[in-house]
């Protein structure tokens, strides 16, 4: 009997400690972060100046859903799975990609409150077998960098659209599954001020992403700067597999995070940092920034950087003075155009509107993505930079995001 006290007495106090210990990680988490629901769409919203705190909120409020979307993912990747994954993915991105010292300081955030949250069992990954670590979590953030999405896009300005404001569509297609495609949500970085230790400051900014990932493909910074990735041919298709090189979606948040449109031409600040990265695959970065932006700099407001795996030489491919531009795979490791219907669709659609004399508002951007649609959409989105404003569509319930109605967003009322 004497035992059996002893021992619910230990039970007891192991449990409280427990509880005493996740009440400590929970308040922890809400320091740097907080998940809420917005217009039916979560919200990830991280401030503060600490990187590993911000991490620490990401990876503890979302550990289920990465877990998930991390087997999820591994499985619905085309002619993939665990054991590609754990023979060539994970080694390749361990030994090939450099990461700044707020992405690592970060990525230890993440691993850490992922740890707190599921605890050793709660780790294990069904799929793998195994315990998820840290490599996992920094090797699922190269995965846009080993497999190509086909995304497509478009920008117009001027006689184009309303006022003349600058409209950005975007569709991204990524073939992850319908668990992680579901798991989307709208990621709100507060602005971090410079650190003592010398890290710069970084600027605000909102995307489009998924659980447990510190790289973005699709956002709009607090300034009104747009970068949307665009995949050109990925290393197993004439790039290189191995070097020092960043991942592209960590240089796209950089881009987010550094570029003044307002300062100088944003084309040639973005061009500058990718020239000063190696890459891992062929490139197309797809800007805009506001009408305002661009008469102050006497830039046309979007161009498309083309980079690849043979220098660090970028092309700036300007919007001429037609005032649009459509990005497609059409444009491949800068070598020129090929074959593309999503392309062709896009600019014949542009084409009647401009023989219509319509301008090109969220009706007519939504056909446009539409004429581009793909099986495998993940999100579309529509950025008006000069308003400051974003319309998010993602796909559900297996309708691509091209045909869902998309849910408009203030940067004011994500930064709330």
């Amino acid at each position: 009997m004497q035992k059996f006290n002893r021992f619910a007495i230990l039970s007891v106090l192991v449990l409280t400690a427990t509880l005493v210990r996740a009440e400590q990680n929970a308040e922890r988490a809400a320091k740097a972060g907080e998940l809420v629901t917005l217009k039916n769409h979560r919200v990830l919203r991280l401030k503060g100046a600490d990187m590993f705190e911000r991490g620490f909120a990401e990876g503890y409020l979302l550990a289920e859903d990465f877990r998930d979307d991390f087997d999820a993912a591994l499985e619905s990747l085309p002619t993939f799975g665990a054991n590609k994954y754990e023979a060539m993915l994970l080694p390749w991105s361990k030994k090939n990609f450099d990461w700044d010292a707020d992405a690592r300081t970060e990525f230890d955030g993440i691993f850490s409150g992922m740890n707190a949250k599921l605890g050793k069992a709660g780790m294990v990954s069904k799929t793998l077998g195994r315990a998820l670590t840290r490599d996992d979590v920094v090797a699922i953030n190269t995965i846009a960098d080993y497999f190509g999405p086909a995304c497509s896009g478009f920008s117009a300005w001027g006689k184009h659209t309303a006022n003349g404001e600058t409209i950005h569509g975007r569709t991204l297609d990524f073939p992850i599954g319908p668990k992680a495609v579901a798991d989307q949500m709208l990621i709100v970085s507060d602005p971090v001020p410079a650190r003592a230790d010398g890290r710069p400051a970084r600027k605000g900014w909102v995307a489009v992403g998924w659980p447990g990932l510190l790289v973005q493909y699709t956002g709009m910074s607090s300034d009104g700067l747009v970068v949307c990735l665009h995949d050109a041919y990925n290393f197993k298709r004439g790039g290189k597999e191995n070097g020092h090189f960043i991942a592209r979606g960590l240089l796209l948040r950089r881009m987010l995070e550094t570029i003044d449109p307002n300062a100088s031409d944003a084309a040639e600040q973005g061009a500058k940092m990718a020239s000063e990265h190696g890459a891992a695959c062929g490139n197309l970065f797809h800007m805009s920034w506001s009408k305002a932006s661009a008469e102050k700099t006497s830039t046309t407001p979007s161009a498309v950087l083309e980079f690849d795996t043979s220098d660090n030489k970028v092309t700036i491919r300007r919007m001429d003075e037609s005032g649009e531009l459509v990005v497609t795979n059409h444009f491949r490791v800068r070598t020129g155009p090929v074959a593309c219907e999503r392309f062709k669709n896009i600019s014949s659609g542009m084409e009647l509107l401009d023989k219509a004399n319509k301008p090109i508002g969220l009706m007519e951007a939504r056909k446009l993505l539409m004429a581009a649609e793909q099986p495998v959409a993940a999100h579309s989105v529509y950025f008006f930079p000069d308003r400051l404003e974003l319309e998010v569509s993602l796909t559900k319930n297996n309708v691509m995001s091209p045909r869902v109605a998309p849910v408009e967003f203030s940067m004011k009322e994500l930064f709330q």
